[in-house]
């Protein structure tokens, strides 16, 4: 018993004697801890993970997901392993089905890339690695693709964009190093203007002369790029060995120096308005897309394409279509809709041509809103204040049994059709005068309910393009183009030599870039749109296709209809001013030309008349009867008389409305809209019953043939595995396209 006592004893001592030093040594480490905590930040060992690591660009092709695998993947287990490897693995799957698919296998490769929601940083970091420039560039033209989808730009275009350098005189380099290939007056005299002496200074100083003081940093690099789009779409072709200043200014780093502009002026609109247009004319050379793609302005290009600015969305749409290969739109045409790729072929091409001074994203606006104007159909008072969108009040929701709220609402539409059907619908802009209108417009009860939705809907928003926002909700499958050119209307303003031209030079200078984005060559019905002089180019380029035997014929051919808005058929009195008048205005060549009876105007008024019979077009005019307010003062012109807008020839409308409204709807009930929208959706719906009978024909030929052939040979158990598969394959195409197929579509 003694013993064990002793030995309890001695155990005790030994386990005091060992925790004692225990705690004795943890006590010193952690006062040490302490000390050291005083002395010295510990947290410096941490500030790297403060910074996104950088990743380099893999050039090969055989690259899988599987490369890039993180730790916390491999070290991650149960379900949650079993689902990242799941979505890795489609992902890798989808990749390859992008870059070796056929078209439909990468039409649905993509939209289910665009597709995958919710994905952490970590997974769209690797998905952007294993993209290359093909996939990116359809990816980015795919709807609800995903930005950290794309890599952003090289690290040294990061670290200059942070740093103070002016990006002004790398600029002003690349003006200098494009005059010296293609002289033209306009750069000399914007160097002489906004660099005067500063090459002199920079020879007599070590440094580099500091910017003019009279405008910002930002403005003189506005400028610059203003002037490098201005060489560039004089100069330009569409071959890149012929095109000589953009392969300078590639080889003078512009791309990385844009990019560099996007990171330094983000989320800037007017400069990134600046950048896009540059962009618009390089990226019509394909051979350059890896250069897009490795200096980031791919992902640039999806963030502008979502942007709600139509000068942006389009002209980045304009620029990943060019890119892509799949389409070429070139300088002055701009891509309104769809601005994403679809599987749909277009019912119906619009197109969208403006005046003098005009733009595709200034003429083609809807009518600015009045403050406190009482809507035309009700007699409330318009919710529009000054442009500003309205703002409904929240009211208080109460639950209600769902039958019930049933019954409720039939009574409540059946009141509001009783009461409708006893109340006259006025659209708006009624014309004071038709001429050869046999349309007689009958307004059910549904269709007074949905008149008033929509005009509750228009004058609660405004749209900066009508065309774009309001036709692909009545017309589906349609094709939007806007066409932008230069015009002048007085010698007082600033303008370029090379830019003034007649209404048959302009016309011929459209037509490239028409028969570029194929128009009229698909079959494809065309409606024109114009406005002003906007309709006297289209009526030449018309002649132009009629007179021609190649592909432009068929741009005549496909035309249905061309409605014109305000355009001076036999010219303007305001062209032929007294020699007073003239000597202070000083008007351009582009108004000059619109003189009155003029036999240039005369003669295509003549042969227009002659194409537009022989080939039916249906022809719709427009005339303004109250004068413009012109200048700040306020002086009122009438521009365009009823008898010179009026063709001759088709329905003729006269409304209250100046030169400036004439095209500019306030709503979609308004008659400048309807009128459109009845032709688009006549075109359209021909078009569908000629084709649908056609295609039901073909694909059922299909079918039966191969059916009668595969019943024929007899021998199906002799034919090898692979074969059978492969017909087999084919037999399920031809069924899907048979039973899935529509005109629609």
């Amino acid at each position: 018993m003694d013993d064990r006592f002793k030995r309890l004893i001695k155990g005790f001592k030994v386990i005091s004697l060992i925790g004692g030093c225990a705690v004795l040594i943890t006590y010193h480490i952690r006062q040490t801890c302490r000390s050291l905590d005083k002395i010295i930040n510990l947290n410096v060992l941490d500030a790297e993970k403060k910074y996104t690591p950088e990743y380099i660009y893999i050039d090969d092709p055989k690259f899988d997901l599987k490369m890039v695998q993180s730790t916390e993947t491999r070290q991650s287990v149960g379900l949650s392993r079993i689902w990242k490897s799941l979505r890795d693995s489609l992902a890798s799957r989808l990749l390859w089905l992008c870059r070796h698919g056929n078209q439909e296998q990468r039409d649905l490769a993509l939209q289910h890339l665009a597709s995958f929601k919710n994905n952490k940083k970590w997974e769209c970091l690797k998905l952007a690695q294993a993209l290359d420039m093909n996939t990116a560039v359809l990816l980015a033209r795919t709807r609800g693709a995903d930005l950290r989808y794309f890599l952003p730009p090289p690290i040294h275009v990061r670290r200059a964009a942070l740093s103070s350098e002016l990006m002004s005189f790398k600029l002003r380099d690349m003006i200098v190093g494009v005059q010296r290939i293609s002289p033209h007056s306009c750069i000399k005299y914007f160097l002489s203007k906004y660099f005067a002496n500063l090459q002199e200074q920079a020879m007599e100083a070590d440094n580099i002369p500091a910017k003019p003081d009279v405008i910002s940093e930002r403005e003189l690099c506005m400028l610059c790029l203003d002037a490098l789009y201005h060489h560039i779409i004089l100069f330009h072709s569409k071959n890149y060995i012929d095109d000589k200043s953009t392969s300078t200014l590639i080889n003078m780093d512009l791309l990385p120096r844009l990019a560099e502009l996007f990171l330094r002026y983000r989320n800037d609109v007017d400069m990134d308005v600046c950048i896009l247009k540059i962009l618009t004319v390089i990226s019509m050379h394909t051979v350059l897309l890896k250069d897009f793609f490795q200096n980031g302005l791919i992902g640039e290009l999806c963030r502008l394409i979502k942007s709600e600015d139509v000068r942006l969305s389009s002209s980045a749409a304009v620029c990943l279509a060019n890119l892509s290969g799949e389409h070429c739109f070139r300088p002055g045409l701009y891509l309104l809709h769809p601005l994403y790729r679809t599987r749909t072929k277009p019912m119906c091409d619009t197109l969208l041509i403006h005046g003098l001074r005009g733009g595709v994203f200034v003429t083609w606006r809807q009518r600015d809103p009045k403050c406190d104007g009482p809507l035309v159909i009700t007699d409330v008072k318009s919710k529009v204040k000054c442009g500003k969108p309205c703002v409904e009040e929240e009211v208080g929701v109460n639950y209600m049994d769902p039958e019930l709220k049933q019954v409720l609402d039939d009574l409540t539409e059946m009141d509001e059709e009783s009461l409708l059907s006893n109340m006259e619908i006025v659209l708006q802009d009624i014309p004071i005068e038709a001429k050869r209108d046999s349309t007689v417009n009958s307004f059910t009860a549904a269709k007074k309910r949905i008149a008033l939705i929509r005009e509750n809907e228009d004058n609660c928003t405004y749209t900066h393009c009508w065309p774009k926002d309001w036709l692909p909700k009545d017309c589906k499958n349609l094709r939007i183009l806007g066409v932008n050119y230069w015009s002048s209307l007085s010698e007082w303003l600033e303008g370029c030599p090379l830019q003034s031209a007649d209404i048959p030079t302009r016309a011929v200078e459209l037509i490239p870039a028409l028969i570029d984005a194929r128009v009229g060559q698909r079959n494809v019905p065309i409606i024109w749109l114009a406005h002003s002089m906007g309709g006297l180019i289209v009526k030449q380029l018309l002649i132009e296709a009629a007179e021609s035997q190649d592909d432009l014929q068929k741009i005549c051919e496909q035309t249905k209809a061309v409605l014109f808005y305000s355009t001076p058929h036999r010219g303007t009195s305001l062209a032929s001013l007294p020699r007073a008048a003239d000597a202070v205005l000083w008007p351009s060549h582009d108004v000059k030309q619109l003189k009155e009876n003029s036999p240039i105007l005369l003669n295509i008024q003549n042969k227009f008349l002659t194409v537009a019979d022989k080939y039916d077009f249906e022809t719709i005019s427009f005339a303004e009867s109250m004068p413009t307010l012109v200048t700040a003062f306020k002086v009122p012109m009438h521009f365009v008389a009823a008898n010179s807008a009026d063709l001759g020839r088709g329905v003729f409308y006269q409304l209250p409305l100046d030169h400036l409204t004439i095209c500019k709807p306030a709503s979609r009930q308004s008659i400048l809209y309807t009128t459109v929208i009845d032709v688009i959706q006549r075109t359209t719906h021909k078009k569908c019953e000629l084709q649908y009978p056609n295609i039901f024909l073909e694909k059922f030929y299909k079918l039966f043939s191969w059916r009668t052939l595969f019943k024929a040979t007899g021998v199906i158990d002799s034919i090898e595995d692979t074969q059978y598969k492969e017909r087999f394959r084919w037999f399920e195409r031809i069924i899907l396209d048979t039973y899935t197929g529509s005109c629609s579509d």
